[in-house]
Protein backbone atom coordinates (compact mmCIF):
# COMPACT_ATOMS: atom_id res chain seq x y z
CA UNK A 1 0.00 0.00 0.00
CA UNK A 2 3.14 2.17 -0.05
CA UNK A 3 2.33 3.68 -3.28
CA UNK A 4 0.93 7.61 -3.46
CA UNK A 5 -2.56 5.62 -5.32
CA UNK A 6 -3.09 3.43 -2.63
CA UNK A 7 -2.41 6.20 -0.06
CA UNK A 8 -4.33 8.43 -1.69
CA UNK A 9 -7.97 5.81 -1.24
CA UNK A 10 -6.87 5.90 2.10
CA UNK A 11 -7.26 9.29 2.74
CA UNK A 12 -9.66 9.65 0.55
CA UNK A 13 -11.98 7.00 2.09
CA UNK A 14 -12.35 9.32 5.20
CA UNK A 15 -14.55 11.52 3.41
CA UNK A 16 -17.30 8.35 3.19
CA UNK A 17 -18.98 8.74 6.12
CA UNK A 18 -19.30 12.72 5.44
CA UNK A 19 -20.82 12.37 2.18
CA UNK A 20 -23.21 9.57 3.64
CA UNK A 21 -24.46 12.30 6.00
CA UNK A 22 -24.46 15.20 3.28
CA UNK A 23 -26.34 12.66 1.02
CA UNK A 24 -29.05 12.68 3.91
CA UNK A 25 -29.33 16.13 5.03
CA UNK A 26 -29.77 16.62 1.19
CA UNK A 27 -32.71 14.23 0.67
CA UNK A 28 -34.58 15.61 3.77
CA UNK A 29 -34.05 18.57 3.04
CA UNK A 30 -34.56 18.96 -0.82
CA UNK A 31 -36.32 15.93 -1.16
CA UNK A 32 -34.52 14.93 -4.79
CA UNK A 33 -32.78 12.02 -5.43
CA UNK A 34 -29.97 13.06 -7.69
CA UNK A 35 -27.86 14.17 -5.39
CA UNK A 36 -28.26 11.77 -2.75
CA UNK A 37 -27.89 8.91 -5.03
CA UNK A 38 -24.47 10.38 -6.26
CA UNK A 39 -23.27 10.82 -2.75
CA UNK A 40 -24.23 7.35 -1.80
CA UNK A 41 -22.33 6.21 -4.66
CA UNK A 42 -19.19 7.83 -3.84
CA UNK A 43 -19.32 6.68 -0.37
CA UNK A 44 -19.95 2.63 -1.52
CA UNK A 45 -16.85 3.39 -3.98
CA UNK A 46 -14.61 4.82 -1.13
CA UNK A 47 -15.72 1.84 1.17
CA UNK A 48 -14.85 -0.63 -1.22
CA UNK A 49 -11.69 1.08 -2.48
CA UNK A 50 -10.53 1.07 1.31
CA UNK A 51 -11.43 -2.57 1.72
CA UNK A 52 -9.94 -3.92 -1.12
CA UNK A 53 -6.71 -1.69 -0.62
CA UNK A 54 -6.38 -3.32 2.60
CA UNK A 55 -6.88 -6.97 1.26
CA UNK A 56 -4.48 -5.82 -1.12
CA UNK A 57 -1.25 -4.71 1.27
CA UNK A 58 -2.17 -7.74 4.11
CA UNK A 59 -0.68 -9.62 1.35
CA UNK A 60 1.31 -8.13 -0.72
CA UNK A 61 3.21 -5.37 2.19
CA UNK A 62 6.36 -6.83 3.79
CA UNK A 63 6.44 -8.35 6.77
CA UNK A 64 8.96 -6.16 9.68
CA UNK A 65 10.12 -7.02 13.11
CA UNK A 66 9.62 -3.46 15.46
CA UNK A 67 10.57 -3.02 18.87
CA UNK A 68 7.72 -1.08 20.28
CA UNK A 69 8.75 1.48 23.19
CA UNK A 70 5.02 3.30 24.06
CA UNK A 71 1.72 2.59 23.02
CA UNK A 72 -1.03 4.44 23.37
CA UNK A 73 -4.89 4.19 22.49
CA UNK A 74 -6.31 6.59 19.55
CA UNK A 75 -9.66 5.85 19.26
CA UNK A 76 -10.94 8.79 20.61
CA UNK A 77 -10.17 10.97 17.75
CA UNK A 78 -14.14 9.30 16.40
CA UNK A 79 -15.51 11.83 19.15
CA UNK A 80 -13.75 14.84 17.29
CA UNK A 81 -14.74 13.33 14.02
CA UNK A 82 -18.34 13.23 14.47
CA UNK A 83 -18.05 16.48 16.46
CA UNK A 84 -16.17 18.37 13.51
CA UNK A 85 -17.36 16.92 10.51
CA UNK A 86 -20.45 15.08 10.68
CA UNK A 87 -22.56 17.00 13.56
CA UNK A 88 -22.77 20.44 11.60
CA UNK A 89 -23.74 18.49 8.35
CA UNK A 90 -26.85 17.28 9.98
CA UNK A 91 -28.11 20.67 10.38
CA UNK A 92 -26.82 22.94 8.04
CA UNK A 93 -29.34 24.59 5.16
CA UNK A 94 -27.56 23.70 2.25
CA UNK A 95 -29.24 26.19 0.22
CA UNK A 96 -26.47 28.26 -1.30
CA UNK A 97 -24.24 25.29 -2.18
CA UNK A 98 -21.74 26.09 -4.68
CA UNK A 99 -21.03 22.02 -6.76
CA UNK A 100 -17.89 24.09 -8.03
CA UNK A 101 -16.22 25.39 -4.94
CA UNK A 102 -16.79 22.65 -2.55
CA UNK A 103 -15.43 20.34 -5.57
CA UNK A 104 -11.83 22.22 -5.97
CA UNK A 105 -12.31 22.42 -2.20
CA UNK A 106 -12.36 19.08 -1.53
CA UNK A 107 -9.90 18.08 -4.28
CA UNK A 108 -7.76 20.12 -2.68
CA UNK A 109 -7.58 18.94 0.59
CA UNK A 110 -7.80 15.54 -0.89
CA UNK A 111 -4.05 16.36 -2.63
CA UNK A 112 -2.63 17.50 0.47
CA UNK A 113 -4.14 14.67 2.36
CA UNK A 114 -2.23 12.32 0.06
CA UNK A 115 0.99 13.82 0.06
CA UNK A 116 0.95 14.21 4.01
CA UNK A 117 3.51 12.03 6.26
CA UNK A 118 0.55 12.04 8.76
CA UNK A 119 -2.08 9.16 8.63
CA UNK A 120 -5.41 10.17 10.11
CA UNK A 121 -7.16 7.40 11.40
CA UNK A 122 -10.07 6.29 8.95
CA UNK A 123 -13.73 6.10 10.56
CA UNK A 124 -14.25 2.91 7.93
CA UNK A 125 -12.04 0.98 9.74
CA UNK A 126 -13.34 1.66 13.20
CA UNK A 127 -16.92 1.20 11.99
CA UNK A 128 -15.19 -2.70 10.69
CA UNK A 129 -14.06 -3.15 14.66
CA UNK A 130 -10.16 -2.04 14.02
CA UNK A 131 -8.82 0.06 16.84
CA UNK A 132 -6.14 2.81 16.33
CA UNK A 133 -3.33 3.01 18.54
CA UNK A 134 0.34 5.86 18.54
CA UNK A 135 3.00 3.53 18.38
CA UNK A 136 6.75 4.74 19.48
CA UNK A 137 9.49 2.44 18.07
CA UNK A 138 12.99 1.57 19.39
CA UNK A 139 14.73 3.55 16.25
CA UNK A 140 13.19 6.80 17.56
CA UNK A 141 10.53 7.33 15.14
CA UNK A 142 7.34 8.36 16.91
CA UNK A 143 3.84 8.51 16.49
CA UNK A 144 2.83 5.55 13.97
CA UNK A 145 -0.73 5.09 13.57
CA UNK A 146 -1.13 1.30 14.74
CA UNK A 147 -4.05 -0.53 13.20
CA UNK A 148 -5.57 -3.62 15.07
CA UNK A 149 -8.81 -5.74 15.53
CA UNK A 150 -6.89 -6.25 19.44
CA UNK A 151 -7.25 -4.78 21.93
CA UNK A 152 -3.81 -3.81 23.30
CA UNK A 153 -2.62 -3.12 26.60
CA UNK A 154 1.11 -4.11 25.95
CA UNK A 155 3.82 -2.62 24.06
CA UNK A 156 4.96 -6.43 23.92
CA UNK A 157 2.34 -8.22 22.35
CA UNK A 158 3.32 -6.06 18.99
CA UNK A 159 6.43 -8.16 17.36
CA UNK A 160 5.43 -8.05 13.53
CA UNK A 161 3.51 -5.19 11.30
CA UNK A 162 2.80 -4.78 7.73
CA UNK A 163 4.03 -1.26 7.02
CA UNK A 164 1.13 -0.04 4.78
CA UNK A 165 3.01 3.60 4.00
CA UNK A 166 4.80 6.49 5.90
CA UNK A 167 3.95 6.46 9.74
CA UNK A 168 0.73 3.77 9.12
CA UNK A 169 1.35 0.20 10.48
CA UNK A 170 -1.28 -2.99 10.46
CA UNK A 171 -1.31 -5.82 12.80
CA UNK A 172 -0.70 -8.83 11.42
CA UNK A 173 -0.65 -10.94 14.94
CA UNK A 174 -4.54 -10.84 14.31
CA UNK A 175 -6.78 -13.40 12.79
CA UNK A 176 -9.76 -11.08 11.36
CA UNK A 177 -10.03 -9.23 8.35
CA UNK A 178 -10.24 -5.92 7.68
Amino acid sequence: MGNLFQRFIYNVSVLAPLALIIAIVWYQQYCTIIIPAILLGVCIIFSFAVYFSFRYAKVHSEKIRINVTDIKPKDGWITVYVITYLIPFASIVLRDFNVVITGVLATLITVIMSFANTPIPNPLLFICGCHFYTVDAENGISDFIFISKRNLRNKNSIKSVKRLFEYLLLDIEENDDV
